[in-house]
This record gives C-alpha cells, sequence and structure tokens, in this order.
C-alpha cells in the first residue's frame, strides 16, 4: 500500500487484545457487602482528596474522573451544515506541509458519489456501506444518509487530489489519518445525530483514489469521553516533526478503520460503498 495511507510496519503498534483469564469465584455475602462499601469509602475519600487527573480504583472495576472542562478549545456554531463546514475548514487550515503549504484541501460533502451513464455522468445517493467479511463472517452492513453520516473529502494539489509536492512517507500518512481521524471526532461530538463519518484518502501520485477512512461512532467512544488532547496533540505537527509515540497513537486509532472502496449501484438508482479491509 502507498507511503500516504499506511504500513506494515505502522501495523505493528497496533495493541493486540486483552486475555482474560477464567472468572474469579463468587465471593460470600458478607465478604461482597464489606467490598461494596469499601469501594463507597474509596470514592468518598477520592473526591475529598480534590479534582486531579482522575482515581481509577482497577480492583473494583471503579472509575472517578476528576475535571469539569470542556472537550475541545474550540466548537463549531451554527446548524449541523454549517459546523460541519466549519470543521472541514478549520481542521484542513491547520495541516501543512513543510514548505508552509497546506497538505490537502477539505471538502465536506453531501452523501453522493459521481457514476458514468449512457449520456455522460450523473449523482447518485449512498445509501448504504457494506464492510466485506473476513474468514467467512458475513458482510456488516449499514444504511446511511445525509442525516445520520457526514462524507469528506481529502485532496491534495496534484492530479485525482494526489498531494503534489514532497515525497509520500510513512509519517505523512500518519499525518494525513490524523487530520481524517480530528475530522471524524469534530463531527461526531459536535454534529447531532451523526453514527458514521467516511473520509476519502488522497492517492499516491499517478492513482486514482481507492482507499477511505470510515468511523462508526462507537469505534471512537473512548475518545470522545476524553478531552480531545488525550488523543492528538495541540500543536498540528508537520510530516518532519511527527514523534514515534504520536505517530503508534494514530496507528492505533487509524489502520484499523482503512479500506479500499468498490460501488455497486441498486435497482433503485443507489450506491452502495463497499469496503474491504486495506491493510
Amino acid at each position: 500500500m502507498a507511503a500516504d495511507v499506511s504500513s506494515d510496519a505502522a501495523a505493528a503498534a497496533v495493541e493486540a487484545p486483552e486475555v482474560r483469564g477464567a472468572p474469579e469465584p463468587q465471593p460470600k455475602r458478607r465478604l461482597l457487602y464489606t467490598r461494596q462499601f469499601a469501594v463507597v469509602y474509596l470514592i468518598l475519600a477520592a473526591a475529598l482528596i480534590g479534582t486531579g487527573a482522575g482515581v481509577v480504583i482497577a480492583k473494583y472495576g471503579v472509575s472517578v474522573k476528576g475535571g469539569s472542562g470542556p472537550w475541545s478549545s474550540w466548537q463549531p456554531n451554527g446548524n449541523p451544515s454549517a459546523k460541519t463546514s466549519e470543521i472541514a475548514q478549520r481542521v484542513g487550515g491547520a495541516y501543512r506541509l513543510p514548505s508552509g503549504h497546506q497538505l490537502l484541501d477539505v471538502y465536506s460533502k453531501r452523501l453522493t458519489v459521481p457514476v458514468s451513464t449512457g449520456s455522460g455522468q450523473a449523482t447518485i445517493p449512498i445509501a448504504a456501506v457494506a464492510i466485506q467479511g473476513t474468514k467467512g463472517s458475513a458482510d456488516k452492513i449499514s444504511l446511511v444518509s445525509d442525516s445520520d453520516s457526514r462524507l469528506f473529502q481529502l485532496c491534495g494539489n496534484g492530479s485525482a487530489c494526489a498531494i503534489g509536492e514532497g515525497k509520500a512517507s510513512i509519517p505523512r500518512g500518519q499525518i494525513v489519518r490524523r487530520e481524517a481521524l480530528e475530522l471524524a471526532l469534530y463531527t461526531f461530538k459536535y454534529v447531532p445525530g451523526i453514527s458514521h463519518v467516511i473520509a476519502f484518502m488522497p492517492p499516491p501520485p499517478g492513482s486514482q483514489p481507492s482507499t477511505l477512512l470510515y468511523f462508526d461512532k462507537a469505534d471512537l467512544r473512548s475518545q470522545l469521553s476524553t478531552p480531545l488532547t488525550a488523543t492528538i496533540t495541540p500543536k498540528t505537527p508537520l510530516p518532519t516533526t511527527i514523534t514515534a509515540t504520536q505517530g503508534a497513537q494514530i496507528d492505533k486509532i487509524t489502520l484499523p478503520h482503512i479500506y479500499k472502496f468498490a460501488l455497486q449501484q441498486t435497482q433503485l438508482g443507489q450506491a452502495v460503498l463497499v469496503l474491504a479491509p486495506a491493510a
């Protein structure tokens, strides 16, 4: 795969799933009451200590988070359409090439795609997203529409939306995916009713667009419940300054959501976006 999208080396940064052991024996009733009261006292003690980053009582599975600040220092205004446009403009303007030029133009579009017809081209709505199953599993199909989904196109200044300046690299690919992730996070957080975000990626020079990032809101539940700065740094790095730690964080979140896409047209004249895992 092109370096602007993914890499096998980066994929190794994805954390393996947790392996759980056998369940603990059921405690006696009296011991259960004792533990419940102990948890209550620990919670009260944590609340009296003050507001820090938070206290996690891992043994009992209880988490107490301190602080009540905003999720982000900036948020969009207006109706859902205006908010989406503001998000695209703000996020797109923050990402730069080493030359200082903007990395990508970001377009917020209706959930439609162009198709060829006998008389030219037409635009038809995307009605569903189908993620192809792996190892014999069933496809996952989600119905989508303009009311519950947002589509972004990340477009470079080269042919067919490729990045026309500089060379493709693993760090630059991480920055591109970071930008798509930031678009999705702001959209899910501040645009009501949105459950799906589709971000079309720029292709390698000389190629046509073939990959995208697709997120369900549930995919980013953890990132949406903690401040934005816990996921991405306040200062947007350049492709030449992103650190290994920052790159690994982006890889972990985004690599599972990169897909090769194809279109199928239904008998009703709608489009189904068919996705196959890209890695």
